[in-house]
């Protein structure tokens, strides 16, 4: 983890061993790979989609040949009895040449159905989030495999939110699940979506 206690993991990152920061926002990514994953293969998307998205999502991990149910999951690093935000993005991409119309699998946090990822566009970029309290040094997220097209991840985000009170006044040991969130009132349309460093959780808030 950075210094903020970020911890981000650009899926499918080859090449750059040490990772990179990402200039539009100062985050910076880690590759994947051991110790957060041992299964599924690296992907790129597509070339015409390269300069769609923030450079984490150019590339990915994929779990293709699993069978139904099957789990694939990256082990993240946590404090027994902290709060954290984690955050998968999804960006298709078209990355394996398939032109798929739509791609639909499960996800899981421990034992637990946390969501169900429908990726209905490969030219839009897809997010699930959820806030816990870590039961362990580690917790797993997990791709579950639905027969719906082949698994696959763009980024994993883990955010510590131990200083934010008012959280574990909610939560208690429970899990909560991100709905919806929305920016009200972008300064401009040309840039609707505010990030770290202005929304220090790094959360994406889109505009409505």
């Amino acid at each position: 983890m950075d210094a903020d206690g970020f911890l981000s993991i650009d899926c499918g990152l080859e090449g750059d061993k040490n990772g990179y920061t990402d200039n539009s926002n100062g985050i910076v990514y880690t590759p994947d790979g051991a110790p957060y994953v041992d299964t599924g293969v690296t992907n790129n998307v597509s070339a015409q989609y390269v300069n769609t998205w923030d450079r984490a999502l150019n590339t990915l991990r994929s779990f293709p040949l699993t069978l139904f149910g099957e789990r694939n999951c990256y082990a993240l690093p946590t404090v027994p009895g902290a709060i954290y935000l984690v955050r998968l993005r999804f960006a298709y991409g078209n990355y394996d040449n398939m032109n798929s119309e739509s791609v639909q699998f499960d996800l899981f946090l421990g034992v637990n159905k946390w969501d169900e990822v429908y990726i209905a566009n490969k030219d839009k970029e897809y997010s699930s989030e959820a806030m816990f309290v870590a039961w362990a040094s580690w917790a797993s997220v997990c791709l579950v495999n639905t027969y719906q097209g082949t698994p696959f991840v763009n980024t994993v985000e883990l955010r510590q939110l131990d200083s934010m009170l008012h959280f574990r006044k909610i939560m208690g040991n429970s899990s909560i699940y991100l709905y919806e969130r929305r920016n009200m009132g972008p300064s401009s349309r040309d840039n609707p979506i505010i990030r770290y460093a202005v929304n220090f959780l790094s959360q994406r808030v889109p505009f409505i």
